[in-house]
């Protein structure tokens, strides 16, 4: 995934189009690796050789398969769950079948304030944005939720937030909400973002945020009636 200010618009299904076979192939091979800050980095990396290693150990010594078909397969297998619970599953179905279609206003909003309560419960985020469309104001039934998450410095808290930010990920492919959530290490992260993209606050406890944006008031997502009418 290239920086969003020079990317070209996405190419993805439109209602009453093509399936756009090219996006999942292309999110299944890439899956956003090269946009991520150094800390999920990092974790990706552990979790696609971990599983790996086990699936190449079991197909190798247990079934007696070749060393080629045993890398090939435990590869797949370990990229195809990093595709579905670690990284946006429903983003990508979303973009690929015209069919398919987000949640709606009703069930994003008490999503996102599910998503609120469970941020401001957490000591370590320090910031929980909205960009992409709703920032924009022209958010619709095919559009995914472009959060980005910032956890307080540190070794330890950097673990915890990626935990964290898997656990969102779980419980968007739960709800079926198509989410291109990241987690950032610092605030200059989000420089990635696009200039036009004023962000929606889940929340925003940290002077940096302040520093770049002015004053950030939290939309409460309690009392939100449309997800184009946020302040």
């Amino acid at each position: 995934m290239s920086d969003p200010k020079h990317q070209p618009k996405k190419i993805k299904a439109v209602a009453g189009g093509n399936i756009k076979w090219i996006v999942t192939i292309k999110q299944w091979i890439h899956q956003g690796f090269t946009y991520l800050d150094h800390t999920e980095r990092f974790y990706r990396v552990v979790w696609e050789l971990v599983p790996a290693a086990l699936f190449l150990w079991l197909f190798k010594d247990i079934a007696n398969m070749s060393w080629t078909w045993s890398v090939v397969l435990a590869f797949v297998i370990s990229h195809t769950i990093n595709w579905i619970f670690n990284y946006n599953f429903w983003t990508c179905i979303d973009f690929t079948f015209p069919s398919v279609k987000n949640p709606g206003n009703d069930a994003t909003i008490q999503y996102l304030a599910e998503v609120q309560e469970r941020m401001n419960k957490s000591d370590i985020v320090i910031g929980c944005l909205l960009y992409g469309s709703m920032s924009r104001h022209v958010w619709h039934d095919k559009s995914d939720l472009d959060m980005r998450i910032i956890g307080k410095p540190g070794l330890l808290n950097g673990f915890k937030i990626y935990l964290l930010v898997c656990r969102e990920r779980l419980i968007a492919v739960k709800k079926k909400q198509p989410l291109d959530l990241y987690m950032a290490d610092s605030v200059d992260f989000l420089n990635k973002m696009r200039d036009d993209e004023f962000p929606i606050v889940l929340k925003a406890n940290d002077e940096r945020l302040t520093k770049r944006y002015g004053e950030l008031v939290a939309t409460d997502f309690r009392k939100a009636k449309d997800l184009n009418h946020l302040s």
